[in-house]
Formats: structure tokens, C-alpha cells, sequence
């Protein structure tokens, strides 16, 4: 167990708790809950601690549940997973981090079903395969099952627990602790630690979410991952990749479901308003199976040549076809089950499709830390994984546990039991706790929600939001960051008055940061390389010569640094500072 001791301040409103713990685990979702249960499996003499701002049983990204694993090999190879991860991803991804990735993930499967997540299987014994790396599974139950296998684990768990701050050592080349508060006792917590493996998540609420209203935080990414991880390393000065490429999901609309389960699970066409099969037709107009991204794209497209609205015909279900289908969506999207339901008597013959805002992402996309193929970070003791570990997409919540896996067979390597902590700088932590503090001390009466719907409204007009088609051009992005740069200045003045408005404050703070950073990878490649994802009106075809490449970007006093990188291995600096 973490030894705890409370140390009382009486210049300070929140009493400050102290904590020592060989490894720190920011983030109790998927990818953070498999680290801790790895590291207390293989080294149950180590104190392990998890900071999770919810609560580890229904936090992060499969809070609901999940009905099938997106990224299994079965009788394929790594390398087979690698070519597929490439040709989705326009050849540029980190060759060694997917491989990494593939070699674990038959392993990662039995991993989640040995928690106890009932997997389907045929009659030969086999998973059930909805497409040839997807497998069925009846998931609504994994992270209750996650959190079990945690705390039976003997690792220390601190729920409603933001963390805000890093706390670095060495003069600011080693990172050796975290600053946060608990929501509900008002303390600050201050820990000290031997490691930190950021496991937090991408963020959502950058631009404009696809509904309005009390109905804002229905989106297909997690509303409350607002990549508080990824803010608190750019602070502290590590390197982070291909912000550019975001991710838009595309999804049923209004309840914003995911629509594999449709098209894969169901094996149900997408058409036009016309009735036309239009994906099935563009592939065979291109001899070739279509990219995620262009899923999306031509969806837009239809839209754009007066063909929309587009949707998943249901017409062909029977009354047996229509109960599985809400059967399957009740392990993952229990929102869209209420809509199939809105009258039994007649049921639904079609569900519309839409894309989702754009998001940081880098489960699905590619951007998060620069990491080595251990996921170590380029500040000592930092390490990251799943959705806040960039370079290798499409690892789904079966790759975020084989970066869990990874990075822990990289702390213990790298940590050596009963050394000494690294001291953090006093200095340091006493600035991280005056940092955490400050919305509770402003007078000031702007809120978060001021910040956000500013955000937003920068974001979706001038950084390629979903209403303009996700397009974004350099005069627009130019504007997008003069505008980022003066909310930056406001949002200090953010107020709090209690430990869920702090929580909240922190999360507009930390994604008006992540903001600045991807509109700078955004000006900075120019040319399309992902539809969508990344699309630029003013450079509209890919350029291999000059941009097959990583744009990357540091943070040293407040001024954004971008750097080009090789995107075959070694990875190194390609041509200096853009």
C-alpha cells in the first residue's frame, strides 16, 4: 500500500495530503486499470497507486460497455496488422509501436476474458468474427469487471481525484510526481513517485459537439476526457505527434452510436436518400476496400451533391434480426436501444448517419506522447499509454492493454526497488499547488462553461469543424490561433467554488492548451494527408516529397515548438524546427 501522511497549511483552503508510491497510474480507464493490475501481478512488493477522477467502475471511454474487440489477429501475423494499420492510415504510422502492438494482442484478448467478459463463440469454439480483426463480445460489464481485478490486486486506488500538475526533478529532465486534488475531502494531493504512466485519454469538447443543449455531452468520445494527461506533459516539456491527424468518428445520429454494429455485426448496407448502396459503390469504382476516412468522406460527399441524408438500411431485418440487434447494442450504446423502441409496433426501417465533432485521439487516431517502443516519453519517469500514447491508431481497448503491458515490462526494467526517490523541485511543487488552487482564489466571475463555448466556437468556424466539413484552410487556422492565444490569456481568470467546478475549470484550461497545439500541427502540414481527419482547402492532395513525415511539437516557456520527424525508424529530427 501507498504510505499516507496529511499535512495541514493553514495559507493554503484545502489542506494538502502527502503521498509516496513507487508507480503512479493517472487514469483508471481501460489502459490504466491493466497497468496496475500488470504491475502488482509481476511485483506485488511495489506500491501502486491509480488517480482517477471518476470513479474506476464506470470511467473513461468504456463506461458503458463494449460489444466486440476491434483489433484481435486470431491465425494472422503482426506484420499482417501492421499493413492493414498503414494502408488505413495513408502509409505513415510508427511501424514499431503497431508491431509492438500486434504481437500482444491474441494475449490481450484472453487477458479481458479471463476477468471474466463472456466472449461468443462457434460451434467449433472459435470467437465469433464480425470482420477479419473483430471479434463479438458482450462487454457492458468490462470495466466493473477492470475495477475488481484492481482492487484485488492490492493497488491503491484514489477515486474523484483529478490530477493537474507533473512534478519534475533533475532541473526539469525527470518527472518524479503529480498534483492533484480529491473532489469530495478538499484536500490537495501531493505524490511522489518513481514513475508516472499517463493513461488519461485523448480529449473531446475541443470544437462544437454534435448535439445542443442538456444533450452536448452525448458524443461518441468520452464528454469528460478533456487530455488533461497529455496537457500536464506538454507543460512539463514532453514531445508530442501528430495532433493533425484527429478523429471523427461516424455514427448514428443524435445518439451518436456506433455504427459497426450495424454495418459489421448486421452485415446492413449504407445508402442515400436516393436508396443507392454508395459505399458499396465507391469500392467498386476503386477495385479496393474503402479507408475509415473515406467511409466519412464520401458520406460527405453524398451530402454534398444533394444525395443526403445518408443511413443504414433496416428494412431487411426481421422481428427475430431487429431483437439482436438491441441485443448487441445494449453491451455498448444503450441510448440508440430507446430509440429502436420508440414504437415496437412499428419498427425503425433506417437510422440516419452523421459524423461526430473531431477529437484528439490516439486509440483510433494517432495523436498523443511521443514514445520509444517501451512508451517511454522523452522526460525520464514519464511513461504513456492507449488513447494518450501517439503514433500507432487502431489499437482499440486490446492494444491499449498491450501498451499497458508494455510499459510496465519497461518500469520494472528501468526501476529499481528501494532506490530513492528523485526529489522534486520545491519550487516546482510549490508553484504545481498554487496552480491547482487558483480558480478557487480568482474573483473573478467567468466560468468553464465560458471558456468552452468560446473554444468551441473558435475551433468550429476557423480549425475544420464538423460544420465546415471538417476543411480547414491557413487563414482560417491562422485566425483560429490569434483568437486561441487571447482566450489562453482569459482563461486564467477561470473561477471555482467547490472541488466539481475546480474539476471542470482545469479540464477548460487543459483543452484550450491542446487546442493552440493542434492548430499549430494543423498550419503546419500542408497538404490533405487524411480526409477529414485532416483536410486542408488551400493544399488539397497529399504531398509524399515534402510531408511523409510526424509533425511533432514541444512546449519550452510558453512558446510552441514544431518539429519534423523521419517516419521511418530511427524516427529522428528530419529537417530541425519548422
Amino acid at each position: 500500500m501507498a504510505h499516507f501522511e496529511k499535512k495541514f497549511q493553514i495559507d493554503l483552503p484545502w489542506p494538502v495530503r502527502r503521498i509516496r508510491a513507487d508507480l503512479v497510474i493517472i487514469g483508471g480507464g481501460a489502459a490504466g486499470c491493466a497497468a496496475a493490475i500488470f504491475a502488482k501481478h509481476r511485483r506485488p512488493e511495489l506500491s501502486v497507486l491509480v488517480l482517477e477522477k471518476a470513479h474506476i467502475s464506470r470511467s473513461g471511454c468504456l463506461a458503458m460497455g463494449l460489444n466486440a474487440i476491434n483489433a484481435y489477429l486470431g491465425e494472422s501475423s503482426p506484420q499482417d496488422y501492421l499493413a492493414y494499420v498503414k494502408r488505413d492510415n495513408y502509409g505513415i504510422c510508427r511501424d514499431d509501436l503497431v508491431l509492438s502492438i500486434g504481437e500482444r494482442l491474441n494475449r490481450m484478448v484472453a487477458f479481458i476474458e479471463g476477468l471474466g467478459v463472456p466472449f461468443p463463440r462457434d460451434s467449433n469454439g472459435r470467437y465469433c468474427k464480425r470482420s477479419p480483426r473483430s471479434i463479438i463480445m458482450l462487454g457492458e460489464h468490462i470495466k466493473p469487471l477492470l475495477a475488481r481485478a484492481v482492487l484485488k490486486s492490492g493497488a491503491t486506488v484514489l477515486n474523484r481525484t483529478p490530477a493537474v500538475r507533473l512534478l519534475t526533478g533533475d532541473n526539469g529532465a525527470r518527472v518524479c510526481g503529480v498534483v492533484g486534488f480529491n473532489m469530495r475531502s478538499h484536500e490537495i494531493v501531493v505524490i511522489h513517485a518513481g514513475a508516472i504512466i499517463v493513461a488519461t485519454g485523448g480529449a473531446s469538447g475541443i470544437y462544437r459537439p454534435s448535439n445542443p443543449g442538456l444533450a452536448r455531452t452525448k458524443t461518441w468520445y468520452c464528454p469528460y476526457n478533456a487530455g488533461s494527461g497529455l496537457a500536464m506533459g506538454i507543460r512539463a516539456g514532453a514531445e508530442v505527434t501528430s495532433f493533425e491527424m484527429r478523429f471523427v468518428a461516424l455514427r448514428t445520429k443524435d445518439v451518436i452510436a456506433p455504427t459497426g454494429t450495424l454495418a459489421l455485426n448486421m452485415k446492413l448496407p449504407h445508402r442515400n436518400a436516393r436508396g443507392e448502396p454508395y459505399l458499396l459503390l465507391k469500392e467498386q469504382i476503386l477495385g479496393r476496400r474503402l479507408t475509415t476516412a473515406e467511409r466519412l468522406l464520401f458520406t460527405l460527399e453524398e451530402h454534398q451533391r444533394g444525395a443526403g441524408p445518408c443511413y443504414i438500411d433496416l428494412s431487411s431485418l426481421d422481428k427475430e434480426g431487429y431483437r439482436r440487434l438491441i441485443e448487441n447494442y445494449l453491451n455498448m450504446a444503450p441510448s440508440i436501444v430507446l430509440d429502436l423502441l420508440q414504437d415496437p409496433a412499428h419498427p425503425k426501417t433506417r437510422i440516419e448517419i452523421c459524423g461526430s465533432e473531431p477529437y484528439i485521439n490516439g486509440g483510433h487516431g494517432m495523436a498523443g506522447f511521443l514514445v520509444d517502443t517501451g512508451r517511454r516519453s522523452n522526460l525520464a519517469g514519464l511513461y504513456a499509454i492507449g488513447d494518450a500514447a501517439g503514433g500507432a491508431p487502431k489499437k482499440y481497448v486490446s492494444g491499449c492493454c498491450a501498451e499497458a503491458d508494455i510499459a510496465v515490462t519497461s518500469f520494472l526494467q528501468d526501476y529499481s526497488m528501494g532506490d530513492t526517490l528523485v526529489s522534486c523541485d520545491a519550487a516546482s511543487e510549490s508553484l504545481a499547488i498554487q496552480q491547482t488552487l487558483k480558480p478557487l482564489m480568482n474573483s473573478s466571475e467567468l466560468t468553464f462553461t465560458d471558456i468552452e463555448d468560446r473554444l468551441q466556437k473558435i475551433m468550429e468556424e476557423y480549425a475544420g469543424g464538423s460544420t465546415q466539413n471538417y476543411e480547414c484552410s491557413g487563414d482560417k487556422l491562422l485566425f483560429a490561433r490569434s483568437s486561441l492565444e487571447t482566450l489562453a490569456e482569459h482563461a486564467e481568470e477561470v473561477g471555482a467554488v467547490d472541488g466539481h467546478t475546480l474539476s471542470r475549470a482545469h479540464d477548460a484550461l487543459d483543452r484550450v492548451l491542446l487546442a493552440r497545439v493542434l492548430v499549430e500541427h494543423l498550419l503546419a502540414r500542408c497538404e490533405t494527408r487524411w480526409p477529414c481527419y485532416q483536410s486542408r482547402v488551400d493544399f488539397p492532395v497529399s504531398n509524399d516529397l515534402e510531408y511523409r513525415l510526424f509533425i511533432n511539437s514541444c512546449m519550452r516557456n510558453g512558446r510552441i515548438s514544431l518539429i519534423k520527424r523521419d517516419v521511418t525508424p530511427p524516427y529522428q529530427i528530419k529537417e530541425g524546427q519548422i
